[in-house]
């Protein structure tokens, strides 16, 4: 009786999707597993975590779990469709529903938390069991009061969750929402359709929507250096066949994708550090880093101004200094110049930092400039023979 009230949209069928950024070795609440995926190029990528509840939601994401126990056939997020995002996938086990985010608000709380901490997602797309069939809820409320779980206190702590807002108050999705309705009709035989006025349910699909939707807020600072930039909920009608409902979730997150994309930033010009003279013929280190805005890996592409380059180095992380020799074989006065670009070949601008070689030919250009205003001062006729010549 009592899972028969929660059907509709209060059922607790909820899956989220964090675009997020690591890889990481680490053991979350409840059992919460992350394994590491090793490849720096893997690495340097903006990573999409989905979680889930119940069926279809496990089994439609089961291909981006690193679980070879919840995944036996492997991993298949790197760098999904070349986007330059991973996904994962983290779903308590089909049938017994116990690891993460179950069914209960301290263990959802928590996960949410522990997760974003570690991984410090760039979206957030959480799905959940309703009328659907494919409803993508735009409101989330920060309430005072919740439909009971089914474990002891019932009620989240805190409750409400948010203190940084009045009880009542209204978050909304970021989600490029009406691209993903359009993608998923004109795609898919699922409806899909914005529900602007109504809310998810006071339940936990309605919980976890608010988590994430406060999350983009709290990290939607261009000073931040992991900024989440979307958030949302979608309700799904639970009778959707998993192929179906697992073809409408990957239009859902291409879309989501696509409008990241749309609103990447270029990467900083890179700083340029080291000597501003030397010799010519010997060999000098110079560091270069660059940040992006949104936390994802660059490459350095380096010109060191005597017609020798560094083509498209990396990825380093954002904000990793790195540091390179060079030797130049001829005098003069040379600009190395550096730009960086992140992971979606977005490029930056420009940075310079001026050199001369040689050191020594400087110093004694100098002084015999010197010496020849002396002896003119002397004489009253030049006796060194014009320095500019040299």
């Amino acid at each position: 009786m009592r899972r028969n009230i929660l059907l509709g949209k209060s059922l607790v069928f909820c899956t989220v999707i964090l675009l997020a950024n690591a890889t990481l070795i680490s053991v979350l609440g409840s059992g919460t597993q992350i394994d590491n995926t090793g490849d720096m190029q893997t690495a340097e990528l903006r990573n999409i975590m989905v979680t889930g509840y119940w069926d279809p939601t496990g089994r439609m994401i089961a291909p981006f779990s690193n679980s070879s126990y919840l995944n036996p056939g492997g991993w298949k997020g790197a760098n999904w469709e070349g986007y330059g995002y991973n996904i994962y996938a983290f779903f308590p086990t089909p049938g017994t529903y116990n690891g993460t985010f179950e069914v209960d608000y301290q263990d959802t709380w928590e996960d949410f938390w522990n997760i974003t901490a570690k991984i410090h997602p760039i979206a957030i797309i959480s799905f959940g069991a309703g009328r659907g069939p494919w409803e993508i809820e735009y409101n989330a409320r920060n309430l005072d009061s919740w439909i009971d779980d089914e474990k002891p206190p019932y009620q989240p702590t805190p409750c409400p969750p948010d203190d940084s807002v009045p009880p009542g108050y209204v978050r909304h999705s970021t989600l490029p929402v009406q691209a993903i309705a359009d993608a998923v009709n004109n795609q898919t035989s699922i409806r899909a359709w914005i529900d602007w006025n109504g809310n998810p349910g006071a339940y936990l699909c309605e919980y976890m929507a608010y988590l994430g939707m406060w999350y983009q807020d709290m990290h939607n600072s261009t000073d931040d250096p992991y900024p989440c930039k979307a958030a949302g909920f979608i309700h799904v009608k639970s009778s959707i066949p998993v192929k179906d409902a697992m073809e409408a979730a990957n239009i859902t997150i291409r879309e989501t994708i696509k409008y990241l994309l749309t609103i990447n930033e270029a990467p900083a010009s890179p700083t340029i550090t080291g000597p501003t003279e030397g010799k010519v013929g010997e060999e000098y280190e110079y560091e270069f880093v660059a940040t992006d805005p949104e936390g994802e890996g660059v490459y350095y592409w380096i010109d060191w101004g005597d017609g020798n380059t560094e083509e498209w180095l990396g990825p380093y992380a954002s904000g990793e200094k790195i540091s390179l020799k060079h030797t130049w074989d001829a005098k003069g006065t040379y600009v190395i110049k550096a730009k960086a670009k992140d992971v979606h070949d977005t490029e930056g601008d420009w940075g310079t930092l001026e050199i001369n070689m040689p050191l020594r030919y400087n110093v004694l250009l100098n002084c015999l400039q010197k010496l020849s205003e002396w002896l003119m001062q002397i004489f009253g006729r030049e006796i060194i023979p014009d320095i500019s010549l040299l």
